[in-house]
């Protein structure tokens, strides 16, 4: 059945990204490399290999690194500051680690957003942070709607169908 992954695509991704965190370890030795600079070197070096695997999509090295670049791209033409907060709520899926990397890499920081919060421990989550954006799936939307009028001066963004 197409989109279907194999038993060794999955390996082959789960190597991958052993080998990821292994280029992560000696951190202290070298502060500058962070990990959308991991997928950028990585995405050189296997390209079209599967690097993220889901039941919908798989996304290669190079096409995670090429999404992190738009998302960064995004980021830098909202004038994201360096340090300047957005909250991700969304599902575990591909995209959303590329949105992660692309706000990371344009040195913003991303606030992980629990898909199964809504009302006041939303609210919470979100405000505790403060969030110049939110981005958040189409299908959490109504969640995050019930709490808008009580957060501050966030812009939201509708991310899907």
């Amino acid at each position: 059945m197409a989109g279907e992954t194999s038993e060794s695509q999955r390996n082959a991704a789960a190597q991958s990204w052993r080998r990821a965190l292994e280029l992560t370890a000696p951190i202290a030795r070298w502060p500058e490399v962070t990990f959308p600079i991991v997928i950028e070197r990585l995405a050189e070096k296997y390209g079209d290999a599967p690097a993220l695997l889901s039941e919908k999509e798989t996304l290669s090295y190079a096409a995670l690194a090429e999404r992190a670049g738009q998302y960064a791209a995004w980021a830098h033409a909202q004038s994201l500051a360096p340090g300047e907060v957005v909250c991700l709520m969304m599902p575990n899926c591909p995209e959303y680690l590329a949105i992660w990397l692309g706000i990371t890499r344009a040195r913003g920081v991303v606030a992980l957003i629990n898909t199964n919060l809504v009302g006041d421990a939303l609210r919470h989550a979100i405000d505790i942070v403060g969030p110049r954006h939110l981005i958040v799936s189409a299908e959490l939307c109504d969640a995050v709607a019930a709490v808008l009028p009580q957060l501050g001066d966030v812009q939201v963004w509708a991310h899907g169908s």
